[in-house]
């Protein structure tokens, strides 16, 4: 987790990465940031070009502010610059980042008018049993229980209240839990979910592969790559294959057969990094792969995306059928008592 913000942090990397293309000074670069900064950046950005000004190296800086800015951005940060390549690199964490805010966008944009729906439904069945109790008091009638339950009256509606109430914040606290903690601590259940679990597994993939191709192409070697590129995935199942993976490559073995050894990576993933391997283009084989699995998990997130938008809409469904069954079955007592007296 990272304090900024993705989308800020794309922006950042694409004006950053343009203006040294352009060959301007890196100080004059950070410093024209730190000016133009408002908000939460504003202070890391001055302490960035406070920094440089003082003749201090840019990875070194950014590893002070490790808490604001990403492990994958602080790692590449370092690399760039000891390689030469800081440029590139940036261009390349502004793709990184830019998609990882379209697919943010892409789950919001679905899920707005399922959610919609969701509250809407929840709010007017509170509504009817207020209502209803209201007009049960002026009329000093019966009060109607309109969902069947036994929810009537003040107190049946602070039940209601108090339950939907819990049941938010239990799902919020489990919101915040999971986005701080699933992908390391739960990675391995979150795995075999089915349809989460794919689009977790496409997403660590693509993960894997682009920084090992960013870092393979930045000139390090690949026994330094592989443990940072298993740290992207961010999920401790495939974390926890990094060593023995290492340890194969450290005796001499060939990647593909290091990570066929542990058997969690596909066999399209293997192909390709044996093709790559064999023709001495390891870093291309990478880069193409993880452009397949950003397709893939594009197209997984719009079918969860979709699925959970019908989930809501049969909740919706199932609570206003259950409204009018109960009402229907109510009005039928009603006439049977009539036809008896």
């Amino acid at each position: 987790m990272s304090k900024i913000p993705i989308s800020q942090l794309a922006a950042l990397c694409g004006r950053v990465a343009t203006a040294l293309e352009s060959g301007i000074e890196q100080r004059v670069v950070w410093r024209r940031e730190a000016d133009r900064a408002r908000g939460r950046i504003a202070p890391p950005l001055r302490h960035v070009a406070a920094a440089l000004e003082q003749g201090e190296a840019l990875a070194d800086v950014v590893a002070r502010n490790g808490d604001y800015f990403p492990p994958l951005f602080v790692q590449l940060i370092d690399i760039g610059e000891t390689t030469g390549k800081l440029p590139t690199v940036l261009r390349r964490l502004t793709l990184h980042y830019e998609h990882r805010v379209r697919m943010q966008r892409a789950l919001v944009a679905g899920m707005t008018w399922p959610a919609i729906q969701f509250f809407a439904a929840i709010f007017i069945v509170g509504f009817l049993i207020w209502i209803l109790d209201a007009i049960a008091a002026s009329r000093g009638s019966a009060e109607y229980d309109i969902i069947g339950l036994g929810l009537v009256g003040s107190s049946g509606l602070a039940i209601y209240i108090i339950f939907w109430g819990v049941i938010f914040a239990l799902g919020f606290s489990l919101f915040v839990f999971l986005r701080r903690r699933s992908e390391y601590f739960l990675g391995g259940g979150l795995l075999k979910i089915p349809g989460i679990g794919a689009l977790l597994r496409t997403s660590c993939l693509m993960r894997f592969c682009w920084s090992l191709s960013l870092l393979l192409e930045a000139g390090m070697d690949i026994r330094r790559a592989v443990p940072l590129a298993f740290a992207a995935t961010g999920n401790r199942f495939y974390i926890t294959h990094q060593g023995a993976v290492s340890e194969s490559l450290s005796s001499g073995e060939e990647l593909y057969v290091a990570l066929l050894q542990t058997g969690s990576f596909p066999d399209d993933l293997l192909g390709a990094l044996q093709v790559g391997e064999q023709s001495g283009r390891l870093d291309e084989s990478l880069q193409r792969l993880a452009d397949l699995y950003q397709q893939r998990a594009q197209a997984a997130m719009a079918t969860i995306t979709k699925l959970a938008g019908f989930v809501v809409w049969i909740f919706v469904a199932l609570m206003i059928v259950g409204i009018l069954v109960n009402m229907v079955a109510g009005y039928a007592n009603f006439l049977q008592g009539l036809s008896q007296s």
